[in-house]
């Protein structure tokens, strides 16, 4: 399938001063602004993504998304949209490479032991986050009303009053009656508004300084009894983490991290080294075991970022913010990519209850009603990540609400997953974002918790996975 997309060196398609009838433009055209673009082409007559890089014409990491290298999960909630978006696309991925995974075969160490296995429910795909971005882009340049326009940077929104009437880049103007603002937790666009004064909302930040180092490797049939494997240090270890999934092109990808400067080293003997600290030697052996195919990778995350749209009074017409624009969480718990396509399928519902069409994409109540929703979805994996973060006594900034007793129960769940198959199923649905956390404290779950972590319990020696060849 050709990509359809235009240079920036084009004249942009039908790029008035003033505002045209039903067209959206999305600045960002990574995951979030992709996935928003699909959700805005069942509405807007036109819609137009402007990408400031040149686009890889195959699953290629790139430069403005350094994260891209990194381990990604694609979390159930986050492929059920995809599937319902665009038909067809799991076995898609699937014959890119994509390889499909679930509890039977995962090895996930938590609190002390490994979670039970078995089936934890649903499956989903492990694959990297270039071929995911390289597939959806295909299919979403492939719808007949949206044009994908690389090399272009937006430098600010165009304003009416309080109406937001379209983008500039240089000296062009890309007029639209919706503005979709998916550039990511940098954005050039809210920036200039809060200076300006025009658009500040309340901000949360949360200090965790996580640095993350990965690598891809040959991957084998007899390297791993398992098909996946996640470890995590405790609080008071020092809340190391590392992961092994296997990936397309018969690989495996590795990442490590940790916080608050706990760095790992990007030298083969360092990350190595970093990795066999782990509570489970699983990761280690697999690193040291298989040939690596790629170099170390390192990225750095200061700070979880949360824009608080939803708390303020109004917003400029013509504009919402989706993905990491709106909140960056701590990428080691996975849920960037599935919160940013339930925040796209709130913007769709958000234009249905508009009533969607032209007119609900040029509707000045739009904004607040969408964001008021994205906030109530942002809630869940905000909670998980950042009260996660406050088990450590170094994170710093605003703590939730009641997060030092609801870490003591979680942790008393996570050793609940040990021996009990049914709350490590509801834990994975939590994780997965198809189950709020308060499910975890429902009455039947609360029971097996406490049966399942009861003083005097005798537990198993814990039996580690083979890696290597069978002896």
């Amino acid at each position: 399938m050709q990509l359809r997309r235009t240079g920036s060196s084009a004249p942009p398609p039908d790029a008035a001063a003033t505002v045209t009838t039903g067209r959206a433009v999305v600045v960002g055209g990574s995951i979030a602004g992709l996935l928003t673009a699909r959700v805005l082409s069942d509405h807007a007559a036109q819609v137009v993504v402007l990408e400031r890089e040149s686009l890889p014409v195959d699953a290629t990491a790139r430069g403005h998304v350094p994260q891209g290298r990194h381990l990604h999960a694609l979390l159930a909630a986050g492929l059920r949209l995809l599937e319902e978006w665009f038909p067809g696309i799991r076995s898609e991925l699937v014959a890119e490479g994509a390889v499909t995974v679930d509890g039977t075969g995962g090895w996930v160490w938590q609190s002390g032991g490994y979670r039970a296995r078995g089936d934890w429910g649903g499956s989903t795909l492990s694959l990297t986050r270039p071929l995911l971005e390289h597939v959806v882009r295909r299919r979403v340049a492939a719808l007949p009303n949206v044009t994908v326009v690389e090399g272009v940077r937006a430098d600010a929104v165009t304003l009416d009053g309080d109406r937001v009437t379209g983008v500039r880049s240089g000296d062009r103007t890309w007029a639209a009656d919706l503005v979709a603002d998916c550039s990511g937790r940098s954005s050039r666009l809210l920036h200039r508004l809060a200076a300006d004064g025009v658009l500040v909302p309340p901000t949360t930040e949360v200090g965790i300084d996580v640095a993350y180092a990965s690598r891809l490797l040959r991957r084998s049939p007899g390297d791993f009894s398992g098909q996946f494997a996640v470890i995590a240090s405790a609080p008071e270890d020092g809340l190391r983490v590392g992961a092994a999934m296997p990936v397309e092109g018969d690989r495996w990808q590795i990442t490590v991290a940790g916080m608050h400067g706990d760095a790992p080293p990007a030298d083969d003997e360092g990350f190595a080294a970093f990795a066999e600290s782990l509570p489970s030697p699983v990761v280690g052996q697999i690193l040291r075991r298989c040939e690596p195919v790629s170099e170390v990778a390192v990225f750095r995350y200061p700070a979880s970022r949360r824009r608080h749209f939803e708390r303020l009074d109004r917003m400029p017409a013509g504009l919402v913010a989706v993905g990491d624009a709106a909140c960056s969480f701590d990428p080691v718990y996975g849920q960037g990519m599935s919160s940013s396509a339930l925040q796209a399928e709130a913007l769709g519902r958000a234009l249905v209850g508009l009533g969607g069409g032209a007119g609900a994409i040029a509707d000045g109540r739009l904004p607040m009603s969408f964001h008021r929703k994205a906030a109530r979805i942002i809630d869940v994996p905000w909670t998980i990540a950042v009260g996660g973060d406050f088990a450590h006594s170094a994170t710093v900034g605003e703590r939730p609400r009641g997060s030092a007793v609801v870490n003591l129960y979680v942790d008393r769940v996570m050793r609940a997953t040990h021996s009990s198959l049914p709350v490590a199923r509801r834990l994975n649905r939590v994780l997965n974002l198809d189950a709020p956390p308060l499910s975890l404290a429902s009455p039947v779950t609360l029971a097996r918790v406490l049966a399942a972590t009861r003083p005097g319990r005798v537990r198993g020696a814990v039996v580690h996975p083979r890696v290597g060849p069978a002896a």
